[in-house]
């Protein structure tokens, strides 16, 4: 305690005093909280000045601390040595240390004073230079550059290492990219960038061309205070080399030293506290110290340097006219006052309270700075201390100083918070996205055309368009062309793969071939493929058809868009195809529909649909949508008898009446007269679930079966609906049971191929094939094969099976269609399928959807040259240069195509009614087995697609008036 000589410190509280209660008074309105404006107050250097020998005025100053310990208050209070060389240096460096501090709670941070760490940087380079008989500023550059760890000249910082390591990291990965012959593009962005950090790197190794730079930029708040503050500019010179050079120079002359570097060390140490209190930093740290920080020093004398600090920053607040946010709290003894008169005028007046004298500082502040005041010390405010016998009881403690609460949601704690929320979050959001979206870009932008859903057995399955390179698979492996899991052949050649690919390769190469029509920039159009391209857990066998027909609208893209190729058109418009999945049993048609139209919305190339195979509900609601839209919808094996009602819809196999009528045909020449007892056998039409949970009925069996009942006209017919493969064998034996007495002569099978082996099998264990018996059928049957082999179905002598097929191969391929029709030279050569392979044509799901994508491809084509869009003629409107959907739909009712895989697609003959126009591609086909399960397929009688006739078989006529049940339909030769 700083206690006059000979004096013992009375018992009791100071701040009890008058005095006391004053000065804590003052102390606590200084020390109030101003988040918002603290650099706009001035604080004083307040001297305790013992008026008579018995004032104890250091204890004034310890209990000051106290309170500020207690308050929670910043504040050092350095010890003050009397023995010290240069002791108010001493002081400054012992006050801009951070552990110096004491009550910085972690909460408001530990102060820094970057800037005196430069000026102590300065003196260590002077003392070297002294030793060593160098340029101190050649010293601290070499010592005290941006990087710290170097500590000689030309010696590299440890960082380099890690620029080293970046550079060998490139430089593989340059070398591993022509390696992989990555795109030239792509490695030249790449030497980009490592020429780029190779300069970066050789800058920083350079002092001469980093610092100047950086410190205009405001990198490195030390440097650009040295660099650009005004104390600085006084000395001139230009560049911060010359500065420190004249900096250092003033350091270390033979006049004036001391009191620069005394001046050049406070200016510094307010400086950084003006800083740690800056409001705008990145860190609000202004907002977080609302309290300016506080020193104490009891008993200075010149002696300790007190006087002398004091004294400079005074000086440094009067030059630069700034408000530092720091008070000084310290005390004079008697015997030592008069060391402060010459620099500070006492106060003599004794019945003036501390808070007027502190207004009246505050109040002259702007005048006392003025030199023509010779006002040696402006900023020191003296206040007598009057010797008073302190009381018993404490003084009310001072309030704790806290940081504003608000602040803390700018904070390292609130920021590990929102880190934490933001990873829970973005964990939490991404599992959302992934679990609703097939594909999320980054950071969260999710691929809205197409989604996840789960079907009726529980399965995920990605359904709507693949845009963007949306895959439909699961998993690594992908479903191939035969229902088996392979994996794809992303680099492959499929023209030499014999048909063994997977719907990944067809997707990767459909991706391809639309990247590259986007990159010739010329016209082109959308067509959308929509099929079955995902199942449930181990149902890949359904997904076999959907893959078949995306080959077929494949090889029509590459028809259309390749030129000079065997099968090749290169037609202007190019086509962009993109593969659509409804999901398993065509489950999500509905929302597939809605992103359909929301994509069309936004792509306006988009001419039209192929696909859409299976009838249900849910698929026709889904085309009744589309075709309202003004879509048109050129379906293939869909063989609804209501959909070729719609405007813009157009299919190319026959509906079911016509296989109906056909069938009742081959009934009247198998047995010769009126079939006596017929039994239809059909799928219930059960609800099944689809993505809305509405009920969708699956209309093919049920429409199928009303129409051969309509047309066989039986004596007696009993109609045996099943619900799953499960039930089927069940309810044919019970059939054939109750029929013992009145066999059946005739089948009608109206289901799936895939239960017509249970059928079969059931019709001898239930006894109707135990004399001869007749079973007709539709284009179903025509996926299943007759055999003995382990996938065929095994047909029992006794039944002769008629079907009627929408593309029999071998008429496909009589008369060398198969050498010069661009489907089967395109099949061959891109995809590698021989004309002979009769299981990879024998739905005729692939031809059929080459002639649909054809068919779209053609009529955008013919609105193209409508359009006269090749024609330079500037005359034509710039809205009219694109061949859209409307123009499309304008030219499908005139279109007739000669070229087409299953004959002729002739739209010509659409009126828009029931049944369709009955001249789609029929053939009736039948079946026996001899004696060893050899199956015979013979042709009886057909016509090609347009009702042209087919290679030596008798032409099909089929009734011109479909309603009309007393035309039959004939077969002439």
């Amino acid at each position: 305690m700083g206690t006059a000589p000979g004096i013992e410190p009375p018992e009791g509280y100071v701040l009890n005093t008058e005095e006391g209660r004053q000065l804590l008074a003052l102390f606590g309105s200084l020390m109030a909280v101003r988040s918002w404006r603290l650099s706009g107050q001035p604080f004083p250097v307040i001297v305790l000045d013992a008026t008579e020998p018995q004032a104890n005025v250091g204890a004034y100053v310890d209990a000051l601390e106290q309170a500020a310990v207690e308050a929670r208050i910043p504040h050092t209070s350095p010890i003050l040595d009397t023995d010290a060389e240069d002791a108010e240096l001493t002081l400054l460096d012992t006050m801009s240390e951070s552990s110096a501090w004491r009550s910085a709670r972690p909460e408001i941070g530990p102060l820094r004073f970057p800037r005196s760490n430069l000026v102590k940087s300065l003196e260590r380079a002077i003392e070297r230079a002294r030793e060593n008989n160098t340029s101190p500023a050649d010293e601290w550059s070499a010592a005290d550059a941006l990087s710290s760890s170097s500590r000689r000249p030309n010696k590299a910082p440890v960082w380099w290492s890690t620029i080293g390591v970046v550079a060998a990291a490139l430089l593989g990965g340059f070398a591993q990219g022509l390696a992989d012959k990555v795109t030239m593009a792509v490695l030249l962005v790449g030497a980009g960038v490592l020429v780029a950090l190779l300069l970066l790197a050789a800058g920083l190794l350079t002092r001469r061309l980093w610092l100047p730079v950086l410190t205009r930029l405001g990198f490195g708040t030390r440097y650009r205070w040295f660099a650009t503050s005004s104390f600085f500019s006084v000395l001139g010179g230009t560049g911060f080399e010359d500065r420190l050079k004249r900096v250092l120079g003033r350091m270390t002359a033979k006049r004036g030293a001391d009191q620069f570097r005394l001046q050049l060390k406070s200016f510094a140490f307010l400086e950084d506290l003006r800083a740690a209190h800056r409001r705008l930093s990145p860190n609000l740290r202004g907002f977080k110290r609302p309290v300016p920080p506080v020193v104490f020093l009891a008993g200075i004398t010149k002696e300790n340097g007190g006087i002398e600090l004091l004294s400079a920053m005074s000086d440094i607040r009067s030059r630069r006219s700034e408000l530092h946010p720091l008070l000084v709290i310290a005390s004079v003894d008697h015997a030592n006052r008069h060391e402060l008169d010459e620099l500070a005028a006492p106060q003599h007046e004794t019945d003036v309270s501390i808070e007027d004298r502190y207004r009246d500082w505050e109040a002259s502040l702007g005048i006392a700075q003025a030199p023509s005041q010779q006002v040696p010390l402006p900023w020191v405010l003296r206040l007598p201390i009057p010797p008073r016998r302190p009381g018993r009881n404490p003084a009310n403690p001072l309030p704790v100083r806290r940081r504003p609460r608000w602040t803390w949601l700018w904070s390292r704690r609130s920021l590990v918070a929102a880190l934490l929320v933001t990873a829970v979050g973005m964990s939490y959001l991404h599992m959302r996205l992934t679990s609703e979206y097939c594909h999320v870009g980054f950071p969260f932008s999710p691929n809205t055309d197409s989604r996840l859903r789960t079907d009726a057995d529980g399965s995920r399955e990605c359904v709507g368009v693949a845009t963007d390179g949306v895959r439909f698979d699961r998993g690594t492996g992908s479903i191939g062309i035969d229902g088996n899991r392979a994996r794809p052949h992303e680099t492959a050649d499929l023209a030499l793969s014999h048909g063994d690919f997977t719907l990944a390769d067809l997707q990767s190469r459909i991706e391809r071939e639309n990247k590259a029509i986007a990159g010739l920039r010329q016209p082109y159009v959308t067509v959308l493929y929509a099929g079955i391209l995902s199942a449930a857990e181990g149902h890949d066998g359904s997904v076999v058809s959907g893959i078949r027909s995306l080959a077929g609208a494949y090889l029509a893209q590459l028809g259309n868009n390749h030129t000079g190729g065997p099968g090749s058109a290169g037609n202007p418009p190019k086509i962009r195809l993109l593969p659509v999945n409804v999901g398993e049993n065509m489950y999500f048609s509905r929302e597939v529909a809605d992103q359909i139209l929301a994509l069309a919305r936004r792509d306006p190339t988009i001419v039209g649909v192929v696909g859409m195979e299976r009838n249900t509900d849910a698929s026709q609601d889904a085309i009744t949508r589309l075709n309202h839209a003004g879509l048109a919808v050129v379906d293939t094996v869909n063989s609804s008898d209501q959909l070729p009602m719609l405007s813009h819809y157009y299919g190319l196999a026959a509906t079911d009446h016509d296989e109906a009528v056909l069938a009742a045909y081959a009934a009247r020449e198998a047995l010769g007269r009126r079939a006596a007892h017929t039994m239809i056998v059909s799928h219930a039409p059960a609800p099944l679930k689809d993505d809305r949970s509405t009920p969708a009925k699956d209309n093919y069996s049920a429409e199928l079966a009303a129409d051969a009942q309509q047309q066989l006209g039986s004596d007696e017919t009993t109609a045996v609906r099943y619900n799953s493969a499960g039930d089927i064998g069940g309810r044919v034996r019970t059939a054939c049971t109750a029929a013992a007495d009145d066999p059946y002569d005739l089948i009608y099978f109206a289901g799936r191929a895939e239960d017509l082996y249970n059928v079969i099998n059931n019709l001898g264990g239930g006894g109707c094939a135990k004399r001869p018996l007749t079973l007709l059928g539709g284009d179903e049957i025509a996926r299943a094969h007759f055999g003995s082999g382990r996938q065929d179905v095994a047909l029992p002598p006794g039944i002769n099976v008629y079907f009627t097929s929408a593309t029999y191969p071998k008429n496909l391929t009589a008369h060398g269609r198969d050498r010069s029709n661009p489907f089967f030279t395109l099949a061959r050569n891109d995809l590698g399928i021989a004309s002979t392979d009769q299981t990879l044509l024998a739905d005729g799901q692939m031809a059929l959807t080459y002639d649909a994508t054809s068919v779209l491809a053609l009529a955008a084509q013919k609105a193209f040259t409508t359009l006269d869009l090749t024609s330079p003629d500037d005359s034509v409107s710039p809205g009219s240069r694109a061949v859209t959907s409307g123009g499309v739909l304008l030219e499908l009712p005139s279109l007739v195509w000669t070229g087409a895989a299953t004959g002729t697609v002739d739209f010509t003959k659409d009126a828009h009614d029931s049944y369709g126009p009955g001249n789609r591609g029929l053939t009736l086909v039948r079946v026996t087995v001899d004696g060893h399960g050899a199956a015979t397929y013979r042709p009886i009688c057909g016509q090609m697609n347009g009702g042209g006739k087919v290679a030596d078989l008798p032409l099909l006529h089929l009734p011109k008036n479909a309603s009309d049940r007393r035309e039959r339909p004939v077969c002439t030769g």
